[in-house]
């Protein structure tokens, strides 16, 4: 088994990263930086397709990111045209300023529309670990964390929008711990904070393991950035 360092950051997805980020996400050492769902996404009242148009610029932020962080960059999400030209919805993995995979959201919410879901590969080898995406909602697929342990995977990168009225703190603090307890699986969670598609989210990033939730994001802090980084002891190895 291996430990990896693993960076949250509970981005605003209408700004774009400041200094300062930059100068912290410089000095971190880890394997990998996650990233909000929908971010960046700096035109709040922006269309799918509108977004899509402006996917090359959009994804070029990220790249920016990976001029002055060295792990692996998974996240925000991007609406793009795949090789097909179908509109999907889509988490980038970025390492040395270079897109390395997609990985395409495999169920799409109705304000994601005409986005359409995907069949993808779902699990990713980076950085010497084997884990899995999930994007939303798909954390509430039971089949997911299902396919994960069949393969012997025991990480998972959660790439998050959080509506208030969905659940509470609390709420959201047990069904994590429920989740990793009962799968055995390392749930990393990040959510932004911020407008995207009429949704307004809120930062609920944590990270869970099988004795419950290593860290979170206090409750005071949901409308807060943060950069936090964990360390995740006990990840399977990569055979």
């Amino acid at each position: 088994m291996s430990s990896a360092k693993v960076t949250l950051f509970q981005k605003s997805l209408n700004q774009p990263i400041n200094n300062d980020q930059k100068s912290k996400l410089a000095k971190e050492k880890s394997d990998f930086l996650l990233l909000p769902e929908y971010f960046p996404f700096y035109n709040p009242v922006s269309t799918p397709e509108g977004s899509a148009e402006k996917s090359k610029a959009l994804s070029d932020e990220i790249l920016m990111i990976s001029e002055y962080y060295k792990g692996v960059i998974i996240g925000g999400s991007i609406f793009r045209k795949d090789d097909s030209g179908a509109l999907r919805l889509s988490v980038p993995i970025v390492q040395n300023v270079v897109v390395v995979d997609w990985y395409d959201k495999q169920s799409i919410l109705p304000e994601e529309s005409p986005a359409i879901a995907s069949k993808a590969e779902t699990i990713f080898i980076m950085a010497g670990f084997r884990f899995g995406i999930v994007a939303g909602k798909e954390i509430e697929n039971p089949q997911r964390l299902e396919e994960l342990k069949s393969q012997n995977v025991n990480l998972l990168f959660h790439i998050d929008s959080v509506l208030e009225p969905d659940s509470t703190h609390a709420q959201d603090l047990e069904r994590y711990a429920k989740l990793s307890a009962q799968s055995g699986i390392f749930i990393a969670r990040v959510s932004g904070v911020g407008s995207a598609l009429g949704r307004s989210g809120i930062g609920r990033s944590l990270l869970s393991t099988v004795s419950g939730v290593n860290w979170k994001v206090a409750e005071t802090e949901k409308d807060k950035e943060v950069i936090k980084t964990v360390t995740i002891n006990g990840v399977n190895g990569l055979f």
